[in-house]
């Protein structure tokens, strides 16, 4: 009983429509696809034409558990889902939009008594002690900055509104 389910679950046949492998097949020889999509490419098609796990292995220069692994996403699902990692989710962003707004009018602002300019740690405390956000990286902050072309570390390429 273990070893049918050892070898349902290792031993993969991958069937392809004609439609299948053309697809496959321009994804290999053509175009500029990621090389993890070209090397998924070849191992189904390899697979189609019945050679072993590690033969394929063998052949692409890769561990056989990854040509087992996109064997059973085919098997699960669809070719694209064999040829595609899923999206992640990721961290949810912490800088919202408001917060951006915030950040950006502060890094335009005149810096504090005593500094010429603003910099990345200035911004990170003002924002963490302001309570806009719990915890970010001066990394996450200069890109933010760096996405709108504002360097608040160089005064010339800081627009500050004139006091009137």
């Amino acid at each position: 009983m273990v070893r049918l389910w050892y070898m349902k679950l290792h031993k993969r046949t991958i069937r392809l429509s004609e439609r299948e492998v053309t697809k496959l097949q321009n994804i290999t020889t053509k175009g500029a696809h990621k090389a993890r999509v070209s090397i998924r490419a070849r191992i189904l098609l390899l697979s189609h034409r019945g050679v072993s796990k590690n033969e394929i292995a063998h052949r692409l220069d890769i561990d056989r558990s990854t040509v087992q692994a996109v064997r059973k996403r085919f098997h699960e699902g669809t070719l694209d889902r064999a040829l595609h990692d899923a999206p992640r989710s990721g961290q949810p962003p912490k800088i919202t939009e408001k917060v951006e707004a915030h950040l950006v009018a502060l890094a335009c602002s005149s810096p504090p008594d005593g500094y010429d300019s603003w910099t990345l740690e200035m911004l990170q405390e003002k924002l963490i002690h302001g309570k806009h956000v719990q915890d970010i990286s001066t990394i996450a902050i200069w890109q933010h900055l760096d996405k709108r072309g504002i360097k608040p570390w160089r005064g010339k390429n800081v627009v500050r509104a004139e006091a009137r």
